[in-house]
């Protein structure tokens, strides 16, 4: 017994476009057909045949194509009119002596063909008639082969599922005897559909194009005659068709196997392949209905979203999309973000972090025979939302004392994400605050307050922006009551924008808006003594601002990096920034920085045309920074990481290459599992890079590899200097350009045990380093400064060579060069040794002298200040020349030391000039008054020794705990950083008051002098002329003394050669001065002088020591 089932369609009468009997047929086997039919699907209920088994958009006639106006006239479509109200199984039971003559007459029939039921309105279309099994019945027991495996069958009434009776399947079927009735027969009720598409080629096989034969032939005809035998087809439909690409719709009734689908895949596509030719690889099938979909409900903001797709199917793959609702297109999702696992039943999981950007629709799909077949589920995600960044106008104000009234509308702004919101507002004090509205507009949604209220204290007004899970975000508005101590800037009209009070330390915002296609803020800082810093136009252009935001999604995993990270960088370059868009270049950097790390997850590779866009904006990054007009701080590594990541990522087209720009120049070599080349590279400016590979190749364990070099032609310059961290001298800079050389080893393994060594070459890049002191360092990106760890440095006439075991940027630091001025050191000392030699001989005449001079008390006072400012400034000008030895400027302990001296004593020389000046004046104020020479003497070295000695002591006190007391390598007083107070202030600053303390006094001095009356008052002849000669001397040494040290003040790396020379002159010859104006010139000491000595010569002699002898003798 050999039962023959029936795939069959019961149609009512309707209008027929063609005659789907295509052959004569035996009446004799019509009938046993018919009978078929008959007996086993008259009993259904023919409303039951028509309920819910509707092929939508069809009609029971066979295809045909109408018209339809398009708008590139070439697009025809099809009304489908196809085989469908409703399918069923049934089956025949025949002897096998009869199995024969049928099996011959099916071999002769061209399938589908339709047969009118007797005594109904019915029509019967077979599709498909197939020979399932053989049976022997023995009893109430049946044995059969079903696919060439015996199954033992009982013989049970039942409804049966057959939707697998074509296929092997040793399952056991149980029935207690072969019962024919309607029970049999089995609707298949899940409901699958699918999307096919293939493309037809543009020649023929007879060489004539097929576009007009594309628009002939009856796809859906063609295509129903391969599918109809699918277990549960119910239709199919062709609803695009045109000279290159035909789409159809197919329905089925019931779960398939993939295996199984593609079988018709495949002979669709060989059976239209014989008629017209298409490309095979693009015959694809897309159905929804076999995978089931299972998504976490209502996700909160930041909390795992789970998504679940299985299907019943051993598939080969799975990726996953998500459409957003302002997307114009479906994304890709990352594989970090699902895993899968496949077998009989195929599972993937997709796991997310909830955030804005992954709120949409997601389909999971799952691939078969390489991605010509794709089952797909697809659902909606609930996730609520906060908003991302606040955004406040403005963000504070300042109130000039407590009591002021502040009247202002401020508003809080989110970008408009869709969710509904509750907007909360809070001050300090009083809690929730009313009088607030919400607004919406372009994109943004933004809460208002009005504020008017005295305010006696600072105070904080949050914005609480709250999601209907009750998760909140708030943003502040500080306003700031000033108190007396408080510092601030002064409220004023500045580069077009009005500037409101700010506490210092604070940042204010111009009520003016960024400029048209721009969006951000203009910003100026409050610094910290009160005065205004730059304005920072911090407006980035919109179109980088939605690059950024599309290179974070890439970064996060949504997204196809391959494909949309080179199409961001095409737009990136055709944007052009001047060098006052200093926020559009941080945006920029931030971008290429994004967009590394977004390859570094997909581990995507990128060609030439990629890699020079990506070193192109880099370029003009580093340029604008260059130039920039503004003094913004801007982390410059950050870009340079980027690059040398990036460049792993390059798949050059041969094995050396190379990509040159204005400001940055990459090279590079691949090599061979078993490199025999070496590598070198020479860039601009005779810059080398050099790495052994012999020492590498042991590392790389038979893998090949890629060496990158890059060399950045400018962006040392906005580099960060960092070098204390590594004890290097404040003075250091970075005198080289900066190079960094990177390696990709192609494995997937990480490699972190590679040994090599890199030797580089760095010409200086100015001239004015001292090669001498030349380092060479890394960037530390972890430290975020330069390091020495793991280099050498050997210098030569020419400049620096590195040799270092480690890759990442390098550079070379130096101290700025000490200045060759011809002859200036001999001057120096030769000079030095002179006045210190006239101050020494100055000091032996004022003690020769001091009885024969010194008679009143005027003179005493003069004399005592004058020998001691020339002590003070011998002592100054030793510890001074001290300094200069070499040995000393390199020992920070004896420079110190030496600096301490000659700062005390420098100022004790003005100090003494001061009590010159102060004791005349109060000689000439109080004429009868006399003032005792131990008031004098007390007053005197206060003001000359204990004064300065109170400044140096609270200078050394402030600055050396923080190393800014003296300059690097130099032992004289520190005056960097400039702006700031430093210590080189502690001398300029009393000298300053002294010289102009001395000048007004010698005014007052001199028209006192000028009176009768006044000098009439001094009575002695001697004291006037002693306290003239004060007067000339304060009037010749203050503006000597001063003159020294205005032109020493000035004095810069740049100054001009005559200005070193003028102030090493005017200091060698102060004791000169000092003897010359006070001591040669002086009648009466030098009077007393050349008695002195003569004296001394005369009582030498042997006749005088002889006659003293003798009149010693006779006195006794």
């Amino acid at each position: 017994m050999a039962p023959v089932s029936f795939l069959t369609e019961l149609n009512r009468p309707s209008k027929r476009s063609e005659d789907f009997v295509k052959n004569t047929k035996s009446k004799t086997v019509e009938m046993i057909l018919v009978t078929v039919v008959y007996c086993l699907l008259l009993p259904l209920s023919y409303s039951k045949v028509e309920a819910d088994q509707q092929c939508s958009a069809q009609e029971s006639s066979a295809s045909r194509y109408s018209r339809d106006a398009q708008s590139n006239g070439n697009e025809r479509t099809t009304n489908a009119i196809t085989y469908a109200k409703g399918f069923y199984y049934a089956d025949l039971n025949l002897e096998k002596t009869n199995l024969k003559t049928i099996a011959e007459y099916v071999k002769r029939i061209v399938f589908p063909f339709s047969i009118n039921i007797p005594g109904t309105m019915t029509i019967l279309t077979i599709h498909n008639l197939n020979i399932t099994d053989e049976c022997n019945y023995n009893g109430n027991e049946t044995m059969c082969d079903i696919c060439y495996e015996r199954v033992q069958i009982s013989t049970k009434p039942s409804r049966m599922n057959y939707s697998n009776a074509t296929t092997c399947d040793s399952s056991h079927l149980e029935m207690d005897k072969i019962g024919f009735y309607p029970e049999n027969v089995t609707s298949l009720t899940q409901k699958v559909t699918a999307k096919g598409s293939f493309e037809i080629n543009e020649t023929c096989m007879n060489k004539f194009p097929c576009n007009s034969l594309v628009l002939s032939v009856n796809w859906t005809t063609m295509l129903a005659s391969s599918y109809s035998n699918l277990t549960g087809f119910e239709c199919v439909k062709t609803h695009s068709v045109n000279e290159s690409r035909v789409d159809y719709n197919l329905t089925l009734n019931g779960e398939i196997k993939s295996e199984r689908f593609m079988r018709n895949v495949r002979d669709a596509a060989n059976l239209i392949n014989q008629i017209i030719p298409l490309d095979f690889k693009s015959f694809k099938v897309k159905t929804t209905g076999l995978v089931k979909m299972k998504i976490s409900p209502n996700v909160w903001y930041n909390k795992p979203l789970t998504i679940t797709c299985t299907i019943e199917d051993n598939v080969e793959t799975v990726y996953w999309i998500i459409q957003g609702n302002e997307d114009n297109e479906e994304a890709i999702i990352s594989d970090r973000h699902y895993k899968f696992t496949n077998g009989i039943e195929s599972t993937s999981r997709l796991h997310i972090n909830a955030t804005s950007i992954w709120k949409g629709y997601y389909c999971c799909r799952f691939l078969f025979a390489n991605g010509a077949l794709t089952h797909e589920a697809c659902g909606d995600s609930t996730i609520y939302l906060l908003p991302e960044e606040i955004t406040p106008f403005q963000a504070g104000y300042t109130l000039m004392k407590p009591g002021l009234k502040l009247e202002e509308e401020v508003k809080c702004c989110i970008k408009n994400d869709g969710e509904k919101y509750e907007v909360i507002w809070k001050d300090g004090s009083l809690g929730r605050v009313s009088n607030t509205s919400v607004l919406t507009g372009n994109g943004t949604k933004c809460s208002k307050l009005k504020i008017n209220k005295i305010f006696n204290n600072s105070i904080n007004y949050t914005c609480t922006f709250v999601n209907p899970k009750r998760q909140n975000t708030s943003g502040a508005i500080v306003i700031t009551v000033l108190s007396e101590n408080d510092t601030s800037c002064e409220k004023e009209q500045y580069r077009g924008h009005a500037w409101i009070i700010t506490k210092a330390s604070q940042y204010a915002e111009s009520t003016k808006p960024c400029e048209d296609q721009k969006v951000g803020k203009i910003i100026r800082f409050c610094k910290k003594d009160g005065n205004w810093d730059e304005v920072f136009f911090n407006c980035t252009s919109k179109k980088l601002v939605t690059l950024l935001s599309l290179a974070k999604e890439l970064k996060e995993g949504r997204g196809s990096t391959s494909e949309k990270l080179p199409e961001v960088l095409r737009n990136l370059t055709n944007i052009n920034i001047k060098s006052s868009d200093t926020a559009d270049a941080i945006a920029l950097s931030y971008i290429l920085d994004t967009l590394t790390y977004a390859a570094e997850y997909s581990q995507s590779t990128f060609n030439s045309t990629v890699i020079s866009d990506f070193l192109s904006i880099a370029s003009n990054v580093t340029r604008q920074r260059k130039d920039a007009t503004e003094n913004v701080e801007f982390d410059s590594s950050i870009l340079m990481r980027a690059v040398e990541s990036f460049s792993d990522f390059f798949t050059p087209p041969e094995k050396e290459f190379s990509v040159l720009f204005a400001n940055i120049e990459l090279k590079g070599k691949e090599f061979d599992a078993e490199p025999e080349d070496s590598y070198f590279q020479r860039f601009s400016e005779n810059y080398t890079a050099e790495i052994d590979i012999n020492i590498l190749k042991e590392s790389m364990k038979n893998n090949s590899f890629k060496i990158s070099t890059i060399l950045y032609l400018n962006i040392d310059d906005i580099l960060p200097q960092n070098t204390e961290s590594e004890g290097l001298p404040k003075d250091y800079f970075i005198n080289s350009r900066v190079q960094a050389t990177t390696l990709k080893v192609n494995t997937s393994e990480k490699k972190t045990d590679i040994n090599l060594s890199i030797k580089m070459f760095f010409p200086p890049k100015q001239a004015n380093g001292d090669l001498k002191t030349a380092r060479c360092v890394f960037w530390d990106y972890h430290k975020g400064g330069w390091s020495l760890v793991g280099c050498k440095t050997k210098v030569s006439v020419n400049g620096t060579y590195c040799i270092c075991n480690h890759l990442t940027p390098f550079s070379v630091l130096m101290s700025r060069s000490e200045r060759l001025i011809p002859f200036l050191d001999e001057i120096t000392y030769i000079g030095m040794v002179i006045s210190i030699g006239s101050l020494v001989l100055f000091i032996t005449v004022e003690i020769v002298v001091w009885n024969a001079v010194v008679k009143t008390s005027v003179t005493h006072f003069r004399h005592t200040t004058l020998i001691n400012t020339a002590i003070a400034l011998l002592f100054a000008q030793c510890f001074f020349l001290i300094g200069a030895i070499h040995s000393v400027k390199n020992n920070e302990t004896l420079c110190t030391i030496a600096t301490i001296f000659c700062h005390f004593f420098f100022l004790s020389v003005f100090f003494w000039t001061l009590t010159q000046s102060l004791t005349l004046l109060y000689r000439l104020l109080f004429v009868f008054h006399q003032m005792t020479k131990s008031i004098f003497m007390s007053f005197s070295f206060f003001v000359g020794y204990v004064c300065p000695l109170a400044i140096v002591i609270a200078t050394t006190t402030t600055f050396i705990s923080k190393g800014k007391y003296k300059k690097e390598k130099v032992c004289w007083l520190n005056a960097k950083p400039s702006g700031e107070f430093t210590a080189f202030y502690t001398f300029i600053i009393p000298v300053g008051c002294i010289i102009g303390i001395n000048m007004l006094i010698l005014a007052v001095v001199i028209m006192k002098l000028m009176r009768p009356s006044v000098s009439e008052g001094i009575r002695n002849k001697e004291d006037k002329e002693t306290i003239t000669k004060i007067v000339k001397a304060i009037l010749i040494l203050t503006p000597t003394f001063g003159l020294t040290w205005i032109v020493g003040f000035s004095l810069t790396e740049d100054s001009h050669d005559f200005e070193h020379y003028a102030f090493v002159l005017l200091n060698s010859i102060q004791g000169l001065f000092i003897l010359i104006t006070t001591g040669v010139t002086e009648i009466k000491v030098r009077e007393a002088f050349i008695n002195r000595v003569k004296l001394m010569i005369y009582q030498s002699t042997p006749e005088n020591v002889y006659t003293k002898t003798s009149s010693h003798s006779v006195g006794k």
